[in-house]
């Protein structure tokens, strides 16, 4: 696809009243619902996509847009999200279930969702869609825009502009108000639902108990029990070999080593062709909260951060950072005294830019996970 130069328009569309109106109430309602992911410590997740009307002459005039909030605060349901009015003119909206959205909040994507885009009232001519995104890029997962009509999938950036012209004619389906959707998949954490019918976990006793049963078990090599403390980088710490039985089977460990704030747990299971697949993730708390820290700026400028902490005990905070791919990038430890504590950690010098994932363990094993943006 062959994409022009943006230009804006230097005169007023016939409708500029209304869509000055319809600016300030988005922007509005856009302020209202980020309220509630503020006190997140990783960067906002949000997708906006933004309709243009596209003249001849390659200028644009703004037709109408919704917005999307990632954060696992949020529920999946639509609760949380803004409803979308009628305009008079374009509607480009979401369509979650049998609800049109102008703001919709849902939790963060890890293995794949899809955003249903939802428009009517549209003319026969040009248009120009830009889905611009923030911090979606979670290592292994990959976005594709789907247009029905052109029976066409187009990959996306994760955090970027994403620019599509289409037009609308007399042929009913360019028009069609479900023609356009968005596809997330992450194919590395898809579960095999046939393979695995169960996977649960407690706290008992300051171990973490955990269970998971496959079904029609053949062809199977070992299944390793992974754990992560962000949901997003995970480690083996258990394999088991497989029986094989052709039926019903159970296996069982025990983690012993826990976090005391929220602890990811995950099923990796290998077949002896070296094909690989993943169980659902299970969240699982051990008995405390994530340690509250405050890091500035964000992003980081000149490889210096600054690092605002509440300890329980003086002691030695140790620090792990990795990249986008699970790299590990290990730190100095800092020593912290009890009570509030301010401290400057300067990055290696030779770390690119990029976002990194910042771990902080406490002397008494707690965690806390921070995303940085390094520029």
């Amino acid at each position: 696809m062959k994409i022009n130069n943006v230009k804006t328009s230097t005169t007023l569309p016939k409708n500029w009243k209304l869509l000055l109106l319809f600016a300030i109430s988005i922007t509005t309602i856009e302020q209202t619902f980020a309220q509630s992911p503020s006190a997140s410590p990783t960067p906002q997740e949000t997708m906006r996509a933004t309709l243009y009307q596209l003249n001849t002459n390659g200028t644009t005039n703004l037709a109408d847009g919704n917005l999307t909030n990632y954060n696992d605060s949020y529920s999946n349901g639509t609760t949380d999200d803004a409803l979308k009015m009628s305009n008079f003119g374009e509607n480009f909206g979401i369509l979650r279930n049998t609800s049109r959205l102008s703001i919709e909040q849902r939790q963060r994507i890890y293995a794949a969702d899809t955003t249903f885009f939802y428009m009517w009232n549209m003319q026969i001519r040009s248009y120009r869609l830009i889905v611009t995104t923030y911090n979606l890029e979670h290592p292994g997962l990959t976005g594709f825009f789907e247009d029905a009509y052109l029976h066409t999938s187009t990959p996306m950036l994760l955090n970027s502009q994403n620019i599509f012209n289409f037009d609308i004619t007399s042929t009913a389906g360019s028009y069609a108000p479900d023609r356009f959707r968005i596809v997330f998949k992450n194919p590395s954490l898809s579960p095999l639902a046939t393979l695995f019918t169960g996977f649960n976990g407690r706290l008992v006793n300051n171990k973490i108990e955990l269970n998971w049963s496959v079904n029609n078990e053949t062809g199977m090599r070992e299944y390793s029990l992974e754990r992560s403390f962000d949901r997003i980088h995970f480690s083996s710490i258990y394999n088991a070999l497989a029986t094989n039985s052709g039926s019903l089977r159970s296996y069982q460990s025990i983690d012993g080593s826990f976090f005391k704030g929220d602890n990811y747990y995950r099923v990796k299971a290998t077949g002896l062709t070296g094909d690989i697949q993943y169980s659902s993730i299970l969240k699982i708390n051990g008995g405390g909260k994530n340690q509250e820290v405050l890091i500035y700026p964000n992003p980081v400028a000149d490889k210096k951060l600054n690092i605002l902490l509440s300890a329980k005990n003086s002691g030695k905070y140790f620090m792990n950072l990795y990249t986008s791919t699970g790299s590990l990038i290990p730190l100095s430890p800092i020593q912290m005294s009890m009570g509030q504590n301010s401290q400057v950690i300067e990055l290696p010098a030779s770390i690119a830019p990029g976002v990194y994932i910042l771990r902080i363990t406490s002397p008494e094993n707690e965690t806390s996970i921070k995303t940085i943006n390094v520029l």
